[in-house]
């Protein structure tokens, strides 16, 4: 649980906007499907978006290569080492539930009203 709040709390820092509309969509019939277009979108306009500037950076000739320093060697590391951590994390089974734990009750969307 704790694990979880610290995700979405670092999520939250990133894109406050995007952690409301998701929690919105998790209120849904259908949470998860919503949530990946939602998600995709997201992705897809990010893409627009950075070809955009990168073009009119260029096309304007506001790139200057000779001053910066390439770390080649370390964003390609990098990327591997993330792309390693994605597919570790991908392929990893989920946990069986302990018997000897209480099973809490999994609350579908949000709700500002407690049941019990």
């Amino acid at each position: 649980m704790i694990v979880q709040a610290a995700g979405l709390a670092l999520l939250s820092a990133l894109s406050p906007t995007a952690l409301l509309v998701t929690a919105v969509y998790l209120g849904s019939a259908r949470p998860t499907l919503t949530s990946l277009f939602y998600l995709a979108g997201a992705v897809g306009m990010s893409l627009v978006m950075g070809v955009v500037v990168l073009v009119a950076l260029r096309s304007a000739h506001l790139n200057h290569p000779d001053q910066h320093a390439s770390r080649y060697g370390l964003r390609l590391g990098l990327g591997l080492v993330l792309l390693a951590a994605a597919l570790l994390i991908a392929a990893r089974k989920p946990r069986r539930p302990d018997p000897g734990k209480p099973r809490q009750e999994s609350c579908r969307g949000w709700s500002p009203i407690r049941r019990r």
